[in-house]
């Protein structure tokens, strides 16, 4: 069973109005006789997640490839995680970890004692919050405590093939998986120096809009935006707070080509 964190009144109305959309299996172990854990997709974890935080008590595994990488830090202490068409960013924070999950490869994620919350669109595993954290998850924070949670099974890499997908076709089921969109031009917005730090607008030949956003401490933040028509790479995002507007984070500027 889930163990909800305390929620005000209000949202303690609408977590029961939402219970019919949890499945109370999730949480607990399989029953197969052999203690192994259940295993379940990423997508299947994404759907029992009804937008209410909940840290998990059964032995539950998901597996996927390495999708992100936080070489050109504009990942900082995460990595994303695609099963599918679904994925997951684990909140390791530790630095340097393509050296050990570069990307492409396998892992398994142990979900026993994680917290799955979402941000931006992204569904996110991490250790619960402290109390009063306006986070709703927390990094690991140490590689033994990561390595306890996170292995890779398997050395061969695969390395995950973004999604083609046209502007109007995003859709926030896809967030936290790798994204390309062709035939797209920077747009500012604004008459601020054209390099990558922070959001950029592109946009299609219909108008369509989409961003990009860089961190300023990525190492290709102060960079110029390439002009003309260029192709965009990166782990799909879903401003609901704002404007509803989908970002792609890249990973690094090879993330834009032309």
């Amino acid at each position: 069973m889930f163990h909800f964190r305390p929620i005000p009144f209000f949202g303690a109305v609408a977590a029961l109005l939402l219970t019919g959309c949890y499945d109370s299996r999730f949480g607990e172990p399989d029953d197969d006789g052999e203690g192994k854990p259940a295993t379940e997709t990423i997508a299947a974890l994404r759907d029992r997640y009804a937008g209410t935080p909940f840290t998990v008590t059964g032995d539950i595994v998901v597996t996927g490839r390495v999708a992100s990488c936080d070489r050109a830090e504009n990942f900082y202490r995460t990595l994303c995680i695609c099963d599918a068409e679904a994925g997951l960013e684990v909140m390791a924070g530790i630095d340097h970890l393509h050296n050990d999950f570069p990307i492409g490869s396998r892992v398994t994620l142990s979900l026993r004692g994680l917290a799955v919350a979402e941000s931006r669109g992204v569904l996110q595993a991490g250790r619960p919050p402290a109390a009063g954290s306006g986070y709703a998850t927390n990094y690991i924070g140490s590689r033994a405590a990561l390595g306890a949670v996170l292995v890779r099974s398997g050395e061969a890499l695969a390395a995950p093939s973004p999604a083609p997908l046209a502007i109007p076709a995003l859709t926030e089921s896809r967030c936290g998986t790798l994204v390309r969109i062709d035939g797209v031009r920077y747009t500012p917005e604004d008459l601020s120096a054209a390099t990558w730090v922070g959001y950029k607008r592109f946009t299609d030949a219909d108008g369509n809009a989409v961003y990009t956003y860089v961190r300023r401490y990525a190492r290709f933040a102060d960079a110029e935006v390439p002009a003309g028509t260029v192709s965009l790479t990166g782990i799909l995002q879903y401003d609901a707070a704002g404007d509803g507007r989908y970002i792609l984070k890249l990973r690094d500027e090879n993330d834009c080509t032309h």
